[in-house]
């Protein structure tokens, strides 16, 4: 039998996410969340988790260096700018490693905030891929999951050609922050990072991270009719995506949401919130993953179970 995490990254900020993920877990959908740790009610969110859900779901820290505010590098221009951590357009890899002890300080803090108010920690990711960019701030969050003998998400994303347009639309993105010759080094990363965490022996990692169900993005107008059309496209993508990982050599694999219940009444306190980093743009295609994800039946791969974190050896 293959075990298959179902995590639902961003949690503990926006009342609308949190909804949203808390329906995916009631429908017997999700049993892994990806918590954001550096919100003012980041431990209380969490704890609403374990009082509803007990140990029906993993907890993980979802590391952020490009929303909200910072837990220890305040004040901090290499991280920060007006107090919150800047935003991913503007995310400064050069200056960050010149400062890698500070980031590693900011990471322990991350999960030790949950650890510390008796949130048990299960799992690791990192909001917006930043720690996977480069391979000095891969080594730190290495570490870091070392450090309290966690498991991590896999670097060894599905497809492949989804994670070459991302580290694309990176390109584009830091383009008028990062020099040309770091542009180059986080493209030839990309052929290197499998290899670097394979050679860390003390961190686990499931065998892939199936992220197709991912989108679209939000430059893509998204109508009436092609809510159903893209839920359709997500379910015949899961499908495969199930085929391949029962005929694959790997044990464990982890599918990455991002889910949100939209309705007014929620819509109108997320406003409200301080925290930027998390895009509103986003939150259409939230929707179609949220719906496709309530209405696609796993049990069409009977081999395969909604597996746990525990299930990553770490021996």
């Amino acid at each position: 039998m293959k075990n298959l995490i179902v995590t639902a990254d961003d949690y503990g900020v926006f009342p609308s996410i949190n909804e949203g993920v808390k329906e995916a877990i009631r429908n017997g959908k999700v049993n892994s969340v990806a918590c954001l740790t550096n919100y003012v009610d980041s431990v209380k969110n969490a704890k609403e988790l374990i009082n509803e859900f007990g140990d029906k779901v993993d907890i993980g820290c979802h590391f952020t260096l490009s929303s909200g505010q910072p837990l220890i590098v305040k004040n901090n221009s290499a991280f920060t700018n007006g107090g919150y951590f800047h935003d991913f357009s503007n995310f400064d890899i050069n200056a960050i490693e010149t400062q890698l002890d500070e980031l590693k300080k900011e990471l322990i803090a991350q999960v030790e905030v949950f650890k510390d108010n008796q949130v048990p920690v299960n799992h690791l990711s990192c909001h917006c891929n930043t720690l996977t960019t480069v391979k000095s701030l891969m080594q730190v969050y290495l570490d870091v999951a070392a450090k309290f003998k966690i498991p991590m998400r896999s670097v060894n994303i599905q497809p492949e050609s989804k994670d070459s347009s991302y580290r694309l639309v990176l390109d584009i993105l830091l383009a008028d922050n990062v020099p040309l010759k770091k542009l180059k080094e986080l493209k030839n990363f990309k052929k290197e990072i499998k290899q670097v965490v394979a050679d860390y022996a003390l961190v686990k990692t499931p065998g892939l991270l199936e992220s197709r169900h991912y989108g679209p993005l939000p430059m893509i107008i998204i109508t009436d009719f092609a809510v159903d059309r893209r839920k359709n496209q997500k379910h015949a993508d899961l499908k495969r995506f199930l085929k391949e990982f029962e005929k694959s050599e790997h044990t464990n694999a982890e599918l990455m949401l991002h889910l949100i219940n939209y309705q007014d009444y929620l819509s109108g306190v997320d406003e409200e919130i301080d925290y930027p980093g998390i895009n509103s743009k986003y939150f259409d295609s939230r929707q179609i993953e949220q719906k496709s994800i309530l209405e696609f039946d796993f049990s069409v791969s009977p081999n395969i179970t909604l597996g746990r974190w525990n299930n990553v050896d770490l021996s």
